[in-house]
Parts: structure tokens; C-alpha cells; sequence
């Protein structure tokens, strides 16, 4: 299959999993409690920078990227913990997971030339 039709396929997976992640709260639930129990190694109920700092250099890592710098995955955490506490909890990362599945549906109707939703 040719890259350009390989790429068309990949986006239009991709636009219905998050269509439908984002239309029904029991997939959207098992998906945050998948990634948040993988975040939360502590097993708190609970994500500190630390955490978050683990994370991401894996998936960085899984991806052969460079992990990014601790001020970066410091900001990030600043921008997820909404309420200042230090932590980010469950109900913070699903204000997060939905804002970026709704952005990414966004991106692939763009890219595939479909009507964009709200």
C-alpha cells in the first residue's frame, strides 16, 4: 500500500477511535483509567511530577525520541494540575484526554477533508 494511502487509513482509524472514545463515557472512562493507572506507578491515586516525568520518557523513549528536559515535564504538569495542589488526579487528566482526543479528531478531519464537529 503506498505511504500516502497507509497514511489516509492511520487517520481515519484514528478519527473514529476518538469519535467514539468521545461519544461514549464508558469507553472515554476505560480509556483515562487505562492511562492513569499506567501514569500512577505509586499507586496513590495520585500524579506527581515524578510520575509524569517517568511517563513521558518512556513513551518518548518508546517513540526513539530524546525524553524532553524536567522544566518542560514541569510545565506540563503545571498545565494539568488545575487546582494547584501538587497532584494531578483523575478528574484533571480526563479535563486533559478529552481537550487533546477532541483537538486530534480536529487534526484528522482536517487532514481528511471531513466536516469538522464543535
Amino acid at each position: 500500500m503506498p505511504a500516502k494511502e497507509e497514511e489516509e487509513l492511520e487517520l481515519r482509524q484514528t478519527h473514529e477511535a476518538l469519535s467514539i472514545i468521545l461519544s461514549d463515557d464508558g469507553a472515554f472512562e476505560a480509556v483515562l483509567n487505562a492511562v492513569f493507572d499506567n501514569i500512577d506507578w505509586k499507586r496513590d491515586g495520585t500524579v506527581d511530577n515524578q510520575e509524569l516525568e517517568r511517563y513521558i520518557g518512556d513513551a518518548c523513549e518508546g517513540m526513539g525520541l530524546a525524553p524532553p528536559m524536567t522544566g518542560q515535564v514541569q510545565g506540563i504538569f503545571h498545565q494539568l494540575d488545575l487546582n494547584n495542589d501538587h497532584a494531578i488526579s483523575r478528574e484533571e487528566l480526563a479535563v486533559f484526554l478529552r481537550h487533546f482526543f477532541q483537538q486530534q479528531v480536529k487534526f484528522c478531519a482536517l487532514k481528511l477533508h471531513l466536516p469538522r464537529g464543535p
